[in-house]
């Protein structure tokens, strides 16, 4: 027997009045595991799934791509079919895990409506210079040269410098709190990047920054890391706006829970995912036998490892299912 959380809820509101748990068997805290639902409107496709112009995606590096990079490599994949990029994800992704998962990913051109597929996907080891500054609290020698805002530096530097600014402290409102890691957080000179024209390499012109009366020293290094590549095929689907929603749904709705011959206990751990207050279901390790039923069809228990091997939350993001008529976007959390 399963114990859902409106169940759980009983019993605990009854604690007042007796110790009693019977009917919940997973001794774990209700959080462990939570499955939560929203109705998702395909009417009209659009974002996230449909992107007017993929020059407005950015590249997985602390620097983005030029829009002239971007536009190129657009131009490519119109014209050739198909376009081999590295870090510049065309298809969207979500959490998946320990790692990520395509979603069907469309876009607009010249009146038309297309979907963009991964043909080829790997990682490539690749070695080059990274900058980066790290914060200190000693107060810079008389002699040192300290720069200060306005950068004096190419338009190519400055970005770079900007970036490694914002990474010291990334995931923090501007340069308040303290810092997000402890350790030392880089800027890739990506191949959109030159560093034979760079001043920052090999070493920076100057000892310190100043910004926002903090100090950082300039740190240069060459590191060897993996990179993403991605061969991306682009097909026309229609110039129907009607056409090209019927076709991005069944494209998008990777289940029918309908008709999978759900169990009671699993139909009971979706109505409580969906159920407006609090759409959410939530359960301690291990999973039930209803849970796991569930993320058997919505096709997540194959990559879920055993909880006490996670170290920290993992999500497994926007499973989109059909579910008594209306669909749904699911997520898994995972909190060991």
């Amino acid at each position: 027997m399963y114990c859902s959380r409106r169940r759980a809820l009983q019993l605990l509101g009854a604690s007042a009045v007796t110790t009693s748990t019977a009917g919940c068997l997973n001794s774990g805290s209700l959080d462990e595991y939570a499955l939560i639902a929203d109705e998702l409107d395909l009417s009209s496709v659009g974002r996230p799934y449909l992107k007017p112009d993929l020059t407005e995606i950015e590249a997985v590096t602390r620097v983005d791509f030029s829009a002239e990079m971007k536009a190129q490599y657009v131009s490519e994949l119109f014209d050739q079919g198909s376009v081999t990029i590295k870090q510049w994800p065309l298809v969207g992704r979500d959490e998946w895990g320990r790692e990520t998962k395509p979603y069907p990913t469309f876009c607009q051109r010249n009146n038309s409506f297309y979907h963009v597929r991964i043909a080829d996907e790997r990682r490539l080891e690749r070695e080059g210079w990274h900058f980066a500054v790290e914060r200190t609290d000693e107060t810079p020698p008389d002699d040192a040269t300290i720069e200060t805002r306005p950068f004096d530096l190419s338009t190519q530097d400055e970005r770079v410098l900007d970036a490694a600014l914002d990474a010291v402290y990334a995931g923090n409102d501007g340069f308040l709190g303290d810092p997000e890691f402890d350790e030392l957080q880089t800027v890739e000179f990506h191949h959109g990047l030159d560093p034979d024209a760079s001043d920052l390499i090999p070493s920076a012109p100057f000892d310190f920054v100043e910004v926002n009366e903090a100090y950082f020293r300039p740190v240069t290094e060459q590191r060897r890391v993996q990179v993403p590549k991605w061969t991306y095929t682009v097909t026309e689907i229609t110039q129907s706006r009607s056409e090209f929603d019927e076709y991005a749904r069944t494209e998008i709705v990777e289940h029918d829970l309908r008709s999978s011959g759900l169990s009671e206990s699993a139909r009971s751990v979706i109505d409580d995912a969906i159920s407006e207050d609090p759409r959410r279901y939530e359960e301690g390790a291990p999973p039930s036998d209803g849970l796991s039923e569930v993320l058997e069809a919505l096709n997540i228990a194959s990559d879920l490892e055993p909880i006490d091997s996670y170290e920290d939350r993992v999500d497994f993001r926007n499973v989109v299912a059909e579910y008594q008529d209306t669909i749904y976007r699911f997520d898994l959390i995972v909190t060991p």
